[in-house]
Order: C-alpha cells, then sequence, then structure tokens
C-alpha cells in the first residue's frame, strides 16, 4: 500500500479494467460503474460492484480495486476543501457501509455522473463541475448511514507508510515504527486498525510478501535468497505467510 500524494482537487474520468494497489489519499473518491464488475476494498470491507452500483472511500481511508473480467466506470477524487459544505461529514465521519447497491432516481444520477465527466473532460467553468458534484454526493450521503471518527492527520498515515517503505526489509517490531517516528506503540496500533483496516503484523506481513512476490516473477533469486531479501526471518515463516495471502507457495511460482 502506497500514500498517493495528489495535487489537483478534482479529479474524473472514465476508467476501463480499472485494478488499484492498496493506496490511501487525503481526498474522498467515488467509483460508479457502468458495465462488468469491479470487487472494491474500503478499510475491511469488499464488494463486487456491478452496473448502476458505486462506493465512496471517505479521506484518509485505506481502498483498492479489481476487475476479475472486464469494467467501465466514472471515476471521481475529489478534496473536501472544493466542497466545503461536505467537508465536515468527509473528514469528521465515515459511512457505516461504503457501498450503494442501488440509488434513488438512478436514471438521474446517471445523467449527473456523465454531465461531470462530460463537463470536466471539456475543461469549462469549474462551478459548473462544482454544482453537479454538490448534487451527486448530496444524492450519496443521503443513502448512508455517516459515524463519527476520530480524527486523525494524515500526514500521520503518510509518515508510518513511507517508513515501511523504506524499511519494511528490515527486523521491524512495532516499537521501532512508533520510536523512529515518535508515536507510541499503542497509537501507531491504534491508526492500523482504524485507518488501514488491519494490524500492523498483517500489514507488514502483505508488503513483505507482494515484494516477495516480484522477486519471484522478475529475478533469477532463489526462494531462500527472495524470503531473506523481503524481510522474513526464516523459509517456515515465508512458506507460511506467502500462502496465506497467495494461496500458493513461493516455489510453485518460481519456474
Amino acid at each position: 500500500m502506497f500514500y498517493q500524494n495528489r495535487q489537483d482537487y478534482l479529479f474524473v474520468k472514465m476508467t476501463y479494467n480499472n485494478s488499484f494497489l492498496a493506496h490511501i489519499h487525503c481526498q474522498a473518491e467515488i467509483f460508479y460503474v457502468l458495465d462488468g464488475a469491479v470487487k472494491v476494498t474500503i478499510a475491511n470491507q469488499t464488494q463486487l460492484l456491478k452496473k448502476g452500483m458505486l462506493s465512496i472511500a471517505f479521506p484518509n481511508v485505506v481502498h483498492k480495486t479489481y476487475t476479475p473480467e472486464h469494467s467501465s466506470a466514472i471515476l471521481i477524487i475529489v478534496h473536501p476543501n472544493f466542497l466545503p459544505d461536505f467537508s465536515y461529514e468527509l473528514c469528521k465521519h465515515l459511512p457505516q457501509q461504503p457501498f450503494i447497491s442501488h440509488i434513488q432516481n438512478s436514471d438521474q444520477f446517471s445523467k449527473l455522473m456523465y454531465h461531470l465527466l462530460e463537463n470536466t473532460e471539456k475543461n469549462t467553468d469549474i462551478r459548473v463541475s462544482k454544482g453537479y458534484l454538490y448534487l451527486i454526493l448530496s444524492a450519496i450521503i443521503s443513502e448512508i448511514k455517516l459515524v463519527r471518527q476520530e480524527t486523525i492527520p494524515s500526514d500521520i498515515c503518510q509518515d508510518i507508510i513511507n517508513y515501511l517503505n523504506q524499511h519494511f526489509t528490515e527486523e521491524l517490531h512495532l516499537s521501532h515504527l512508533a520510536n523512529a517516528l515518535g508515536y507510541s506503540k499503542y497509537h501507531i496500533s491504534h491508526i492500523f486498525k482504524s485507518k488501514f483496516g488491519c494490524s500492523y503484523n498483517t500489514y507488514l506481513k502483505r508488503l513483505r510478501s507482494e515484494y516477495a512476490m516480484g522477486l519471484l516473477t522478475h529475478s533469477d533469486m532463489t526462494v531462500t535468497e527472495i524470503c531473506f531479501s523481503s524481510g522474513f526471518s526464516s523459509l517456515r515463516s515465508f512458506y507460511r505467510t506467502f500462502h496465506e495471502i497467495y494461496g500458493s507457495a513461493p516455489r510453485s511460482i518460481k519456474r
């Protein structure tokens, strides 16, 4: 997983066969499926979205997408400051269920999405895009139940991800990470559960396993070399973790 440091306040595009690794950013992300199916994971919730269904990932919440076969969708990424009337909901709350299977007035909602896409692509008056977005977000917010969340500064999440991306192949206990960043290990553990949707150990194992998968498929290193180069302390722990995540043994990948 990585922190996506986006500079734009509004990003809208048509996306095809979208599959994107787990990431986090300070914008909200709306994913509206037009055709096919996309498996969307937001925090620790996953759902297969089909035509007419949508998801919304609130700011600083881990999310990812995967297209099993084919898909087309409209993707909206918007900073809360672009829509100040909704910044309180977006920054102080989380949706109890981030997926909407059927939205009221679906035909009208679909037209709003297409109008927003068209207006953004033509780069016309940004105030028109903002007007469409207010209507779109109003429709979405009315369909979901919001729960109050504890505010955690986004730069802490970015610092955590950046540090782990640099040091995950080393011996790295939770206390090491906490000391390096200047927080208690209990605070860091809480951030992982509330923001990343998993424990610190689970996140670290996934990070190491993904790195190992890359070496297995794109290097001439032996399985043993890959094991220790990826940060695992033993072949036994490497095989067990890799099978948990990928459902197969490392040697079956390395040919």
